[in-house]
């Protein structure tokens, strides 16, 4: 019973993206331990109706889920289980997420053993990890779906492979009217998809991307926000379309990186598009500046280094590289007064802590940093 309500409580920080890496890994083995630990963790977990801008998740039948673990089996789990008091067990069993005045609340105690004084302050990066929104409106959570079928829409099959990637497979004709599907990340997640076209797509950290579960009409058009990095199936009958932050990029046979987040650029890597009916050659980077089109030549090495898992900082300031760190950490940053204007070089993976980064960073002794849970301060 109490190793069930363990993994109720950990489903609970995932939920709330607050799970410790120690915790992560726990929750992980769970998940690996059994295919139905998966399935239950799937019910759990899409029984939640999540926003679209995953900002808040609605809470559902308490007693509905508190009796899912109970008659659960429990099974094995690798970490120790600590004892959990009655009034934290009805918090986290019944996996309460976003509640109303009255409503209990979830608590979390350190494994015993475990102080602030000895365990180093760093943080892991982020992970494969995404929420697919079908045209009804059900939502899955990615992480926690078995492989292989997960959805079928418009005779078009929806596949997760065993790296976690979505697969769009079209097995006969779609409707006349497209059924749209969202794929979104969230702070400190990233996902990958293949379109029912062939065209692939990577998401980074606190992006998304709207798209037909199939394409039959004239063009092939999706919408897309923060960074996705495309490699398009050339059809010269059926063209295609992103739309994102002031600007419609149409395909001539490519791979491109779209970076919405703030200035919306985009960034030719091969082939060819034409960005607001401006044509671009690889090496060339489309960039917003008000209601104008500004092109130039950029590294594109450094510009999608993400997709690549590695970021590559060439002469950026601290604030341009902590504006990139804190999506894939899911971290808040703060900077003390007068912090170092100095401009960086490096080239980091990006499966590493926080802790490695922040060594490459500061070995100029120009900038410290402190961490203090998710909150990192920056010093000069």
């Amino acid at each position: 019973m109490e190793q069930n309500l363990r993994i109720a409580d950990l489903i609970s920080a995932y939920l709330q993206q607050r799970l410790t890496p120690d915790e992560e890994k726990e929750l992980n083995d769970w998940l690996e331990a059994r295919p139905e630990n998966r399935e239950l963790f799937g019910t759990i977990a899409n029984e939640h109706n999540l926003d679209a801008d995953l900002a808040a998740i609605k809470s559902f039948d308490a007693a509905a889920a508190l009796e899912k673990i109970r008659q659960f089996p429990q099974s094995p789990i690798r970490k120790k289980i600590i004892a959990i008091r009655w009034p934290r067990i009805a918090a986290a069993a019944s996996i309460i997420l976003c509640l109303s005045v009255g409503g209990y609340f979830i608590l979390h105690k350190k494994p015993i053993g475990q102080t602030a004084q000895n365990q180093p302050q760093d943080i892991a990066p982020g992970s494969n990890k995404a929420i697919l929104t079908l045209a009804n409106g059900k939502k899955i959570i990615i992480t926690g779906a078995s492989n292989g079928r997960i959805a079928t829409q418009s005779n078009t099959v929806i596949n997760k492979t065993a790296e976690g990637k979505l697969n769009y497979e079209q097995t006969g004709d779609a409707q006349a009217e497209p059924m749209m599907n969202t794929l979104s990340t969230q702070m400190g997640g990233e996902t990958s998809l293949t379109l029912a076209d062939g065209t692939e797509v990577k998401l980074d950290a606190t992006s998304s991307i709207s798209y037909p579960v199939a394409f039959n009409g004239k063009d092939r058009r999706v919408s897309v926000t923060g960074q996705v990095y495309f490699k398009v199936k050339h059809n010269t009958k059926q063209p295609f379309y992103v739309s994102t932050g002031g600007q419609t990029i149409e395909d001539i046979g490519t791979e491109f990186n779209v970076n919405a987040y703030e200035t919306t650029k985009t960034t030719l890597v091969e082939g060819s598009i034409t960005v607001n009916g401006q044509k671009l050659i690889p090496g060339q980077q489309a960039a917003l500046a008000g209601s104008n089109l500004i092109i130039s030549e950029v590294n594109t090495d450094e510009v999608t280094g993400w997709a690549q898992g590695v970021y590559q900082f060439n002469g950026q300031d601290i604030h341009a590289i902590m504006d990139q760190i804190k999506r894939w950490y899911n971290i808040e940053v703060k900077y003390a007064p007068d912090v170092s204007t100095e401009k960086f070089y490096a080239t980091v993976a990006r499966n590493k802590n926080i802790s490695q980064i922040f060594y490459n960073l500061g070995y100029t002794q120009k900038v410290h940093f402190k961490i203090d849970g998710r909150r990192v301060t920056v010093m000069k």
